[in-house]
């Protein structure tokens, strides 16, 4: 990596470039070119690393036009955005940088010393109270944009790129341009743009740092200045163009029939050769009711980090992706709890009725069997039925055993969860699903977002000593609850949008009152005298499987969240199936409490 000096370094224009990063906004012109005569500009290409982890902090560097992604130990902080400033933290502190940040795409930064820097913020007091307003908030982990901030338009730039000269990047790209609020919010560039405002075959040009090469560069940034979203539209081969569209892109998105066997993409090949980091996403066109047998292989073949069913070109599933690729998707994250997870159900008939959709969702044990019929597209009417018959009318977990590994069987259930999902798999479902269970042998938790999905929402289910553990791959799952009993990490992760999290755990509410008063009593609960009903074996197995995921882990499930709902249920046992009614009503009225005021800020 080295420092270029490009033709955009003129004062003036750098001036006017601080005048729109928040730390300098405020401050007289003049001193922003004073500060603009010590900036150089640094290009980075895509998948280029700027700084990292425990490297002395030299420089405080603004991020002109691109994107940055900040990450530890291989997890994702956050991004930096155009005219936002990085590096600033550490040349305060004195330290040591702590982080890793690479260039998601090809970006253009002022670089500024670190005594420069401070020079200056120390003789410009606006700039010092607004630059201690960023730190603290960034220490606060605010490169994590919260639920205001998401529904503001941020905007971005994408690229469509088709797997094969039979499916067309540009009508996707025009149907997600008017689902994207259309002209001026979001513009479509493609290679006869380029030709047509600059001369033909212009949009072939080099990516070399030619003179040519920057005025592209230099124009297409400027684009981003008078557009929310720029949507590129490229072909398959590694031509000068689909490179571009590739290299300037905060995600790209890759086209193909689901019905067909993948193709390579050589593009892509030449982009991952250059140490490609931007997200890829696979869309893949699907009529309703068609399979989609080769969603894994085309996963693997274009190395996409998730994929979409579009019914081309219905109005319904291009809104769900433009909504998702934008950022302001709604991810629905439910929580085990046994009985209790019923109130999701009510929350569900909550969102239905505010007309709020719901994009992708996740849970942990109960939470998980929610979250699946939401994913298999069951409405909280059809929810409501199946649970009655599942956990009520039938109780399909009473097979009991001699309790030499569970108190039951588990058979019965893994049969009745089997009639409900039937061999639906998971990446197969149109709406995107994933539940978590505990890998028991290693300690670790398990993201079961592919295979068959009454199988690993069984396994979710397991909760240990009650429902043998499932052996898989010569080790043994089991509850997810066991470490991760609400998994907003894995929603956060997804990048798609606000995160909606529902907690039904017992934290804080199983106990003896009353008993043990004077002196510790080792027989309360077996000679039980209390008012209350006392816990049973049951109720102590699922707590001890819990614990640790509904205390120490819980306060990090709750600040990936936008929305979190703490339910109304904890004067419900996690065993009382026949309150199924009374806790779904309860969802509901709370989910009413917590989402009508906040409905006009979320996608609907």
């Amino acid at each position: 990596m080295t420092m270029s000096v490009t033709a955009l370094d003129n004062p003036i224009h750098i001036a006017t470039a601080l005048a729109k990063v928040s730390i300098f906004s405020k401050l007289p012109f003049e001193a922003l070119q004073q500060l603009a005569q010590s900036a150089t500009p640094l290009q980075l290409s895509t998948g280029d690393m700027l700084y990292q982890k425990g490297d002395p902090c030299l420089f405080v560097y603004i991020v002109w036009y691109g994107r940055l992604r900040v990450s530890l130990n291989d997890r994702t902080v956050g991004y930096v955005n155009r005219y936002q400033p990085i590096g600033e933290m550490a040349v305060i502190n004195g330290e040591p940088r702590n982080t890793n940040v690479h260039a998601v795409r090809d970006s253009l930064l002022l670089v500024f010393t670190a005594q420069t820097f401070l020079d200056f913020v120390q003789t410009n007091a606006v700039s010092l109270l607004d630059l201690t307003r960023l730190v603290i908030n960034r220490g606060r982990n605010a490169y994590n944009q919260n639920l205001q901030n998401k529904q503001t338009e941020v905007g971005g730039t994408l690229a469509v790129i088709p797997a094969s000269s039979g499916v067309s990047a540009i009508q996707l790209a025009e149907a997600l341009v008017e689902h994207l609020r259309g002209w001026p919010t979001t513009r479509l560039i493609t290679a006869a743009h380029v030709d047509a405002i600059f001369g033909k075959n212009f949009a072939q040009t080099p990516l070399d740092k030619s003179p040519e090469d920057l005025q592209l560069r230099a124009w297409l940034a400027s684009l981003e200045e008078r557009h929310n979203y720029v949507l590129y539209a490229a072909d398959n081969d590694s031509a000068p163009w689909s490179l571009r569209c590739l290299h300037q892109a905060d995600r790209i998105l890759i086209l193909a029939e689901a019905t067909r066997l993948p193709e390579n993409v050589p593009v892509l090949d030449a982009l991952h050769s250059n140490g490609l980091i931007v997200p890829i996403e696979l869309v893949l066109l699907r009529s309703e009711g068609d399979p989609s047998p080769h969603t894994l292989a085309w996963r693997e073949e274009t190395r996409a980090r998730a994929h979409y069913f579009v019914h081309p070109w219905a109005h319904s599933d291009i809104s769900a992706l433009a909504r998702q690729i934008s950022g302001k998707g709604v991810g629905l994250v439910l929580g085990g709890g046994g009985a209790r997870g019923f109130a999701h159900i009510g929350l569900i008939r909550a969102l239905e009725q505010l007309q709020i959709p719901i994009d992708i969702v996740g849970g942990t044990s109960m939470g998980a069997f929610v979250a699946a019929l939401v994913a298999c597209g069951f409405d909280s009417v059809e929810m409501s039925h199946i649970a009655h018959e599942t956990f009520v009318a039938r109780n399909y977990l009473n097979d009991y055993t001699v309790p030499k590994v569970s108190l039951i069987r588990g058979a019965r259930f893994h049969t009745r969860l089997r009639s409900v999902f039937g061999t639906r798999r998971i990446e197969e479902l149109r709406r995107t699903f994933y539940c978590i269970s505990t890998n028991l042998t290693t300690g670790n938790p398990m993201i079961h977002d592919r295979g068959t999905l009454a199988t690993w929402v069984g396994t979710s289910m397991s909760v240990p000593g009650v429902v043998p553990p499932v052996a898989w791959h010569g080790d043994l799952l089991c509850d997810g609850g066991v470490v991760n009993n609400l998994p907003t990490d894995v929603m956060h992760a997804l990048e798609r949008g606000i995160i909606i999290a529902s907690n039904v755990s017992m934290n804080g509410d199983i106990g003896a009152p009353g008993a043990g008063e004077e002196e510790p009593d080792q027989m309360a609960l077996i000679n039980w005298k209390g008012t209350k009903r006392a816990p049973n074996l049951s109720e102590i197995l699922m707590r001890t499987a819990t614990l640790a995921s509904d205390t120490t882990i819980q306060l990090t499930s709750i600040s990936n969240a936008d929305v979190y709902l703490r339910m109304p249920i904890q004067d419900i046992g996690m065993f009382d199936w026949h309150r199924l009614d009374e806790l779904i009503e309860r969802g509901y009225q709370y989910g009413l409490e917590v989402l009508t005021p906040l409905r006009d800020t979320l996608p609907r």
